[in-house]
């Protein structure tokens, strides 16, 4: 799992070392980060990457990542329950915990689960994301064959923040800022929200709330001639309240289950050159723990550390010829403990670690209008797993600075994670420790075409899936996770649209299809068969008033109900959720808002079992 901590300050580091990003430019707005050992610029993509800038996350305007996510073509997400529950996105019909999620650089995912609970991603202070789709564990090791997230905080100078009220008692707000301190360039944000939320079981039973906040501070400058250093601190703290199914019939009960979870993140990056030699080194640590409690008692507790260091020299050359050549060493460690007091059947207590040493390299060039691409990685799993090699290649060409051709390919591999491999939950769920990992091979290939007034991208993929970790279900609801005996087939057409209808007033338009299926033919649970978004945003001549409209469709898709055995299929209606945000300058300084959620009121179900949550709207003040 490689390059893992990319502050955005290491950009301003490693860019300067890049020749093809330097015959373009240093504006961040034109280079890609999660694409590459070193940033690229986003003319030279092999791969179809979408962007949402400041102005595209303003069109929502709400502080959840899952949902601002919608606008992004072969996204799928899936919340179970209020917005601090249980949050998955899936990348082109592949699992949850196929997708790696960058903050600020450092991974953000569970190292127990594997995957990123996106309810935890809220009031970040988020200027940026990036979504990198296909595998990439020849860049990022395991988790990343579904595709890489970026998500990048605020580096904008003085005080900023924002306070919201509105349905479900909710109440959120965040401060922050930026100042540079003697060439030491520092941002500091912290943010918090509470909501009741509602009875996520649909029997007029108790209302489920949660809870979250944090604060992220980072910073970045010269140590000493030539070499420069950035690093990044967050903390996070939540709470959320939860519905089971006692009766295993399939629909929730009212009943008292919450969970409490905290999250260190931390990290350092140092960036500068020996000769005609960059080098990147960084180290970061991420801390994640969940404690479950049920009718107010303990029950079990789960601590997962991810520990990581790596070495990272580069050569560049400009010219006719440009190219880019990249090395990667890392070394990664990760421990899972588990502790419960249910001991009826059997001791549920692990304690594990994984290590793994990585070696990579990375090659890109360009001549004229073609750029190409290749990238490799040895993993050397120790005892745990085999050792893997996985790779990825990709060419473009671009005709007349407007008409792009691109098409790549890799070769993927998922591990499996602590709770497949160890997980038990008494009389429920048994780990299996003879797991293989997933391997994943898959192809795209796609068309970007640019003119004055927008721009706009079709892109074809398909992939293969061996020895897919699934749950196998027994007559006494007992269950443990197997690998599939065959291979399980992903493809789909992504298609989005970006436009200046006029002046002031941008459309931005995406449509997936998608096809998921296992090694039987039938559907992949939670993979809609289309998502599609719409979204305009609108400026009056009046500096600082903004109105946006957005339009999320995800159509119909399959879940499994198990209060039946054997457990059977079930279909999840299609839904179209509409939401709109204002804002309107007060003075200089401070704006009002005004925004909207599911305002049609649409049956939003992604869960089975779970109960919608409604319409809902909420106003508030910004301070820029």
């Amino acid at each position: 799992m490689m390059y893992k901590f990319i502050p955005m300050g290491l950009f301003a580091l490693a860019l300067p070392a890049t020749a093809l990003a330097q015959e373009i430019g240093e504006r961040r707005l034109d280079s890609v980060m999660v694409s590459g050992l070193r940033p690229v610029i986003d003319s030279r993509l092999t791969e179809d990457v979408s962007i949402l800038t400041e102005e595209d996350l303003e069109i929502r305007d709400t502080p959840y990542v899952a949902d601002q996510l919608r606008a992004v073509p072969g996204v799928a997400v899936s919340r179970s329950g209020t917005v601090g529950g249980l949050t998955q996105v899936r990348l082109r019909g592949a699992e949850a915990n196929h997708t790696l999620v960058l903050v600020d650089g450092i991974e953000f995912s569970d190292p127990v689960t594997g995957e990123t609970d996106f309810g935890l991603l809220t009031s970040l202070g988020i200027s940026r994301i990036e979504v990198l789709r296909g595998e990439q564990s020849s860049l990022y090791g395991s988790d990343a064959i579904g595709g890489v997230i970026g998500i990048y905080t605020s580096e904008e100078e003085g005080l900023r923040g924002d306070f919201e009220i509105g349905s479900r008692e909710t109440v959120r707000g965040s401060i922050g800022g930026g100042t540079d301190l003697g060439g030491f360039n520092l941002q500091a944000v912290a943010s918090g929200f509470t909501t009741d939320g509602y009875d996520v079981s649909g029997r007029n039973g108790e209302a489920d709330g949660s809870r979250n906040g944090g604060f992220l501070l980072k910073g970045q400058g010269e140590v000493f001639s030539g070499w420069k250093l950035s690093t990044l601190a967050s903390y996070r703290d939540t709470y959320a309240e939860s519905d089971p199914d006692l009766d295993f019939d399939g629909q929730l009960d009212n009943a008292d289950r919450k969970t409490d979870g905290t999250q260190w993140m931390v990290g350092a990056a140092l960036a500068g050159e020996t000769g005609p030699i960059d080098h990147i080194f960084r180290a970061n640590y991420n801390d994640v723990n969940r404690e479950n409690r049920a009718d107010g008692k303990f029950t079990d507790e789960t601590t997962g550390q991810r520990t990581k260091v790596s070495w990272s020299p580069s050569y560049s050359k400009s010219g006719v010829v440009a190219y880019v050549a990249s090395l990667l060493i890392d070394y990664e460690r990760e421990d899972y403990e588990r502790v419960s007091t249910d001991l009826a059947y059997g001791d549920p207590n692990q304690s594990k670690s994984f290590e793994t040493v990585g070696i990579a390299g990375e090659y890109a060039i360009r001549v004229g209008g073609f750029n190409a691409n290749a990238s490799i990685r040895q993993d050397f799993n120790g005892d745990d797993f085999d050792d893997a090699t996985t790779y990825r290649a990709g060419a473009s060409y671009t005709f007349n600075s407007r008409t792009r051709l691109r098409a790549s390919f890799g070769r993927g591999i998922k591990n499996p994670s602590f709770t497949e491999l160890f997980g038990y939950y008494p009389g429920s769920f048994v780990g299996n420790p003879d797991l293989e990992p997933e391997t994943s091979e898959s192809w795209e290939i796609g068309i970007d075409q640019e003119w004055n007034k927008g721009k706009a991208s079709l892109t074809y993929f398909q992939a293969d899936l061996e020895d897919e970790i699934y749950t196998a279900y027994t007559p006494t609801f007992e269950s443990t996770a197997m690998n599939r005996a065959a291979k399980s087939e992903r493809s789909g057409v992504e298609a989005a649209v970006q436009i200046e209808l006029a002046k002031r007033l941008n459309l931005r338009a995406q449509a997936t299809s998608f096809t998921s299926e296992n090694d039987t033919g039938v559907d992949e649970i939670r993979i809609p068969e289309w998502t599609g978004s719409l979204a305009v945003s609108w400026q009056p001549v009046k500096d600082g008033v903004r109105l946006g409209v957005a339009l999320d469709h995800v159509g119909e898709q399959d879940d499994t109900n198990f209060g039946v055995y054997p457990a059977e299929l079930v279909k999840l209606d299609a839904y179209t959720l509409v939401s709109a945000s204002a804002e309107w300058p007060i003075n200089d300084r401070i704006s009002l808002t005004v925004r909207g959620e599911n305002l049609f009121d649409e049956d939003t179900v992604d869960v089975f079992g779970y109960a919608s949550a409604g319409a809902a709207g909420f106003i508030g003040l910004k301070l820029r």
